[in-house]
């Protein structure tokens, strides 16, 4: 999963969208930056949230983002969700989708995480798990203590969404307990093919076993009431790990899963689970999930950019984007 995706132009696609069809929404979102310091380094976040105030779009170097800068939230208390990216991903990888769930009455919490992260310095496998987690929660303290954000970020309903690597990320934060062992048994055997899971490296989940065999994920303050998976890195979990997760999940996986063996990590995680999750399949492959990519940059990424005949990305993410809502609104 990790090092078979190391593209240069990835650090260009994080920040590259279309935008979502939009459902009827009864607010604008409104976009602030603010900066979280961990042990290596201060990481950006990005946080989304409902305004009244009319949105502006403005460019994000070539790109341009729909959502009013620096704006005062909404009146009311809304709910929060922490979006975890991909492997060398960044908070603009799912913007769109992002401004759209704070048109919805969300708050978006996407910090960076550094050391997996396009435009910083990559860390080993070992150091990235365990930083994840450790990031989101940092993000999520610093949003709860934002005096822009105390009084209408609601402690009570919180959830997680991840994407591939931000997959584990999330069900970590949900009580998830990953033994790194499963991940580098399978990828020394079944899953030698795997790139997407496991990387050309043969023995990095191996060495990932060694160094994280004691390791104890922090304890999160902040209780996830809904997960939201999208084609999630999932092979360190079994049914023993993932025996506290008894939440509502939603679980998304393309039909295609040449790009990460859905056998080994969407479907055990489905089977797994203590509740049976909400489970949701899309047309494409793992990089459906990321937004469109404009023509400038889709000619330099095509493993990431380019759709099989047939597939529509973002028909895909209209689709995601309702179902995703629907799910939040039923259960969080």
């Amino acid at each position: 999963m990790f090092r078979a995706f190391c593209l240069a132009a990835f650090a260009l696609l994080c920040a590259v969208g279309l935008p979502f069809a939009t459902l009827a929404a009864p607010y604008q979102a409104g976009l602030v930056r603010i900066v979280v310091e961990d042990d290596v380094g201060i990481a950006p976040v990005v946080i989304w949230y409902p305004t009244h105030v009319p949105e502006a779009s403005w460019q994000a170097g070539p790109f341009e983002i729909t959502a009013s800068r620096d704006v005062a939230v909404a009146k009311g208390r809304f709910p929060v969700l922490l979006l975890s990216h991909g492997h060398l991903g960044g908070p603009l990888s799912h913007r769109d989708f992002a401004a759209s769930l704070a048109r919805q009455g969300y708050i978006v919490v996407a910090p960076t995480h550094l050391g997996d992260a396009e435009g910083h310095p990559i860390a080993s496998q070992a150091e990235i798990l365990v930083r994840r987690p450790q990031q989101a929660i940092a993000a999520l303290d610093a949003v709860f203590e934002d005096d822009r954000f105390v009084s209408h970020a609601d402690r009570a309903r919180i959830g997680a969404i991840g994407y591939s690597a931000g997959g584990y990320t999330a069900l970590t934060l949900a009580g998830a307990k990953a033994d790194f062992a499963l991940a580098a048994t399978y990828c020394q055997t079944d899953g030698r093919k795997d790139l997407g899971s496991c990387g050309p490296e043969q023995d990095v989940w191996a060495d990932v076993s060694k160094a994280l065999g004691n390791w104890v994920p922090p304890t999160n303050p902040h209780p996830i009431k809904v997960l939201v998976l999208l084609d999630p890195l999932a092979t360190m979990f079994d049914a023993a790990g993932l025996a506290a997760v008894k939440i509502p999940v939603l679980l998304v996986r393309p039909e295609d899963d040449a790009d990460m063996n859905a056998d080994a990590n969407a479907l055990a995680l489905a089977s797994n689970l203590p509740h049976p999750p909400q489970e949701l399949v899309v047309s494409g492959r793992h990089f459906v999930f990321i937004d469109p990519c404009p023509e400038e940059i889709a000619a330099d990424a095509s493993l990431i950019c380019d759709d099989d005949p047939g597939v529509d990305r973002a028909s895909v993410h209209r689709e995601l984007e309702s179902e995703i809502t629907d799910f939040l609104k039923q259960n969080l």
